[in-house]
C-alpha cells in the first residue's frame, strides 16, 4: 500500500418518520504500513492534521473500506491520547453535524441531479485509482457506478455512454461494456450505442456478439456507415480464414 491520505464513508440517518433519510459521512485518515502486514490509520481533522492515537486494522478491511486520495497530503503527525482527548469526539460530532446541515440544504435540489453528480465524482475517483496503479480498488468503484440502483432518465444515456468510451480507451473493456449496456437500458434503439457495444465485443474477441450488435445498430439505422463498414470487414476476415 502507499502511505498517505485515504477516506472512508459511513451512513448517517437524519430526521424521523416520513422525513427520515440517510446521508453519507466522509472521514479522512492517514494510513501507513505497520508491523506484521497490518495497516495503521489515524483520524485527520478537516485541515488534514492527524489527531488521536493510531488504530491498527487488517489489510482486507483496509482494501475494502479505505480509498486513496492521491491529491491530498496530511500535515505532520501529532499523536494525542484519544481516550483522554475529548476534541476527537467533538470533531466526529462536528463532521456529522456538517453532513446533516449540507443534507438539509440539498433537499432543494433534485435527487436525480445528486445521483448524477455523485456518479461522475465516483467515476473520476475510480479512473484516478486505475491510473495510479490501484487497479483492484479502481475497478470496484467503477463497477459500482454502473450497478447502483437508480431510476435514471433517458437523457442519462449520454452519461453512461461517456463512461463506457473513457473505459474503452483505458483498455477496460469488461467494465466499459457494463456502462454501455446501462446506456442501452435507457435507450434500447440508439444505433450509436449499439455500435459502441459491438466495438467492445470486438475488443473482447467475441465476434458473434460483435456481429449481433452491429446488426442491431443497422436495424435501428440502416444508413449507419461505420456499422456497415465494420460488419463488412469482420465478415470478410472470417471468410478469408
Amino acid at each position: 500500500m502507499t502511505e498517505g491520505v485515504y477516506h472512508t464513508k459511513s451512513s448517517l440517518w437524519i430526521g424521523s418518520g416520513a422525513t427520515r433519510r440517510r446521508s453519507i459521512s466522509k472521514r479522512y485518515w492517514f494510513a501507513s504500513e505497520g508491523a506484521g502486514g497490518c495497516i495503521e490509520v489515524q483520524l485527520l481533522t478537516n485541515n488534514l492534521t492527524p489527531i488521536g492515537d493510531k488504530r491498527v486494522i487488517d489489510r482486507d478491511e483496509f482494501e475494502d473500506e479505505y480509498v486513496f486520495e492521491p491529491g491530498l497530503l496530511a500535515l505532520e503527525v501529532q499523536a494525542t491520547n484519544i481516550a483522554q482527548d475529548s476534541s476527537v469526539r467533538q470533531l466526529l460530532d462536528a463532521q456529522d453535524e456538517l453532513v446533516a446541515t449540507v443534507s438539509a440544504l440539498g433537499e432543494k435540489q433534485s435527487a436525480l441531479q445528486h445521483e448524477e453528480r455523485e456518479a461522475s465524482e465516483r467515476f473520476d475517483k475510480g479512473m484516478s485509482m486505475l491510473r495510479g496503479g490501484y487497479v483492484k480498488q479502481g475497478r470496484k468503484i467503477l463497477l459500482a457506478v454502473s450497478e447502483k440502483n437508480v431510476k435514471w432518465k433517458r437523457r442519462h444515456k449520454h452519461l453512461f455512454n461517456g463512461f463506457g468510451t473513457r473505459l474503452r480507451k483505458q483498455r477496460e473493456p469488461e467494465i466499459a461494456l457494463k456502462h454501455y449496456l446501462k446506456a442501452i437500458e435507457l435507450s434500447p434503439n440508439d444505433d450509436h450505442l449499439c455500435y459502441n457495444v459491438a466495438r467492445v465485443y470486438y475488443d473482447l474477441r467475441k465476434m458473434a456478439d460483435c456481429k449481433r450488435w452491429l446488426n442491431r445498430a443497422l436495424v435501428a439505422n440502416p444508413k449507419l456507415e461505420p456499422a456497415q463498414r465494420f460488419l463488412q470487414a469482420i465478415t470478410r476476415k472470417s471468410y478469408l480464414r
